[in-house]
């Protein structure tokens, strides 16, 4: 038979004591597993029960598990959690935990033994000798958490005061969780608004530093500066050892620092491994490319200036573009009239050059091409168009510019054919550039020797010296000065005219092959071989030649004159302008 409690179970003074320990321990802001051990432990005090345990749902809220403990058995706790766990659902058999847990009533079972619902926990309740039992819903504001649950060995018939005061107790309990899940989340809004504050002070500290990079780039832009001054400053602004500034085509257009390069040794890895870089746009093309290496700024800093830089960088070649182009249209335009046949265009010009302290007096006509590329027009980035732009910055200023396919240099008299070569040449690398030095009587004397020296370049062609003078050229060069070139048209029609119309009508070759004979020292064997034909080919044209002409191949005068004939064929081609050649007279 189950027995009544004693009706003063604990002291009042003592509830009141351990109520006022959990509040304390809730209001120092304990966690919610300290204030379950602290229940489990204080429950079994003053209830005066043997054991204590607080039952949680888990994750999936299937199960009720038990999470804090007093005078249970760890060997019961687990066997409970893991073989016989509380199930929760409304379909299933549910213990009295479970029952309230699910409707929020308590449960007192006086004698488990006679508890038809108890038979699946009856064993492991024996094993921990416990007989009655009391489930009391855990609270947390309004929801359920949990079961505070007493157990004893004794049965214990339903005592309503003591129900009450462990409800009380409870109750008290879950206020105290309350307030630490409120307190915790309170802490948790602090951490995240300090997080944020952080946050908005390092985004504040950033756009601040990043103002600072743009106010010293603009600065950069606005000064007139140039790109080494703009490689200099960015690379100190990201701490970077070693910063260059390439354009498409790997140039080097400006660096700062020490390359990383110059002390490498065997062993070293990559130097160029730790990099920033930042894409210069112009017109939407990338244009150029700024790399930093070594840079100690923070990385999303280090972007951001380096962002920055390239935008700057456009700029600042985009003004030197600009002033580029204006300048070598003014210099284009200035060789054209230089070299043009009207003489008030020619005196107009020669003011024009003297205004702007130009070289254009005493000078020497230098005529160059080179023949690996298609047109004048499409070099200013190649290698000659490079070295022109060097030149036409030299002191004294030299008036330097394009002529249809040509590039036309004004150069000092004092300058023999040697130096200017080695100018030319300086740095050059696979170039096929040639050039044509003709001294010039005076401004009023630069369109006929630009005829001259054009005329000159054409008759040596890629295989000539890369830098030559008319006098190079012997007879060729002798003819070409001859400022009658009807004259020396009519010549070469005399001398070769019938062999001209013989190759028209007959498609014969007589021409080439005097050509070829007389260019390997009238040997027969040689030409035919290098026309690819047989030696008695050779011969039998080699007779209508003579015939033709009334010349003969063996008398030194006659050679004399198929030679010169020759020459002033080439002479004529070559002094007649190309259709990409602005006529030097209606320019």
């Amino acid at each position: 038979m189950s027995k009544p409690m004693p009706r003063e179970v604990t002291p009042t003074t003592v509830w009141i004591a351990a109520l006022e320990l959990l509040a304390r321990q809730a209001g120092a802001g304990s966690s919610a597993e300290d204030l379950h051990q602290r229940l489990v432990a204080v429950g079994r005090q003053l209830t005066g029960f043997d054991f204590c345990a607080v039952l949680l749902p888990d994750e999936s809220r299937t199960q009720l598990l038990i999470r804090a403990w007093a005078g249970l058995d760890t060997f019961y706790v687990e066997q409970i959690n893991s073989r016989n766990p509380l199930t929760l659902g409304s379909t299933a058999r549910q213990s009295p935990s479970s029952r309230a847990y699910t409707s929020g009533v308590s449960v007192w079972v006086s004698d488990i033994t006679q508890h038809a619902d108890f038979t699946q926990w009856s064993g492991p309740a024996r094993a921990q000798g416990y007989r009655t039992l009391l489930a009391v819903p855990l609270r947390a504001g309004d929801q359920i958490v949990g079961t505070f649950n007493c157990y004893n060995r004794e049965v214990i018939a339903p005592d309503p005061q003591l129900r009450h005061l462990v409800e009380a107790l409870t109750d008290f309990a879950s206020a105290a969780l309350e307030i630490t899940r409120l307190r915790q989340t309170e802490t948790g809004r602090v951490n995240q608004l300090e997080d944020l504050n952080k946050e908005l002070r390092d985004r504040q500290a950033r756009d601040e530093r990043s103002q600072e990079l743009h106010r010293r780039l603009t600065d950069v832009a606005l000064t007139n500066s140039d790109l080494a001054h703009l490689a200099q400053e960015s690379a100190q602004m990201v701490g970077a050892g070693f910063l260059r500034i390439v354009d498409d085509s790997g140039f080097v257009l400006a660096q700062a620092g020490s390359d990383p390069v110059d002390d490498l040794t065997p062993d070293d890895s990559d130097p160029y491994s730790n990099s920033n870089s930042a894409v210069v746009l112009l017109h939407g093309e990338v244009a150029a490319r700024i790399e930093a290496f070594g840079a100690t700024l923070d990385p999303d800093m280090a972007a951001r200036a380096l962002e920055h830089a390239a935008t700057v960088c456009a700029l600042l070649l985009l003004r030197d573009r600009t002033a580029a182009e204006s300048e070598a249209r003014f210099r284009d335009d200035l060789i054209g009239d230089l070299c043009s046949g009207d003489p008030e265009r020619r005196a107009a010009a020669r003011q024009r050059a003297l205004r702007a302290n130009l070289l254009v007096d005493e000078v020497q006509v230098v005529v160059m091409k080179d023949h690996g590329e298609g047109s004048a027009a499409k070099v200013d980035n190649s290698p000659l168009g490079r070295r022109m732009r060097s030149v036409s910055s030299r002191r004294p200023r030299l008036v330097c510019g394009r002529l249809g396919d040509y590039w036309v240099a004004l150069w000092p008299n004092d300058e023999g054919t040697d130096d200017i070569a080695a100018t030319l040449t300086h740095g050059a690398t696979g170039s096929q550039a040639h050039a044509v030095v003709a001294p010039a009587g005076g401004s009023e004397d630069l369109a006929r020797v630009f005829r001259l020296a054009r005329g000159a370049l054409e008759l040596g062609g890629p295989q000539a010296p890369l830098v030559r003078t008319v006098e190079d050229l012997g007879v060729m060069g002798l003819l070409l000065q001859l400022e009658d070139h009807r004259a020396v048209a009519s010549f070469s029609d005399r001398v070769l005219g019938a062999l001209r119309q013989s190759d028209l009508k007959r498609s014969t070759d007589l021409i080439l092959t005097l050509r070829t004979y007389l260019a390997n020292d009238c040997r027969a064997d040689v030409s035919a071989q290098e026309l690819f034909v047989h030696k008695n080919t050779i011969s039998q044209r080699l007779r209508r030649i003579e015939k033709l002409t009334g010349l003969s191949l063996a008398s030194p005068s006659d050679v004399l004159q198929f030679s010169a004939a020759l020459a002033a064929d080439d002479i004529r081609t070559a002094a007649a302008p190309t259709a990409s050649a602005p006529s030097t007279t209606d320019r």
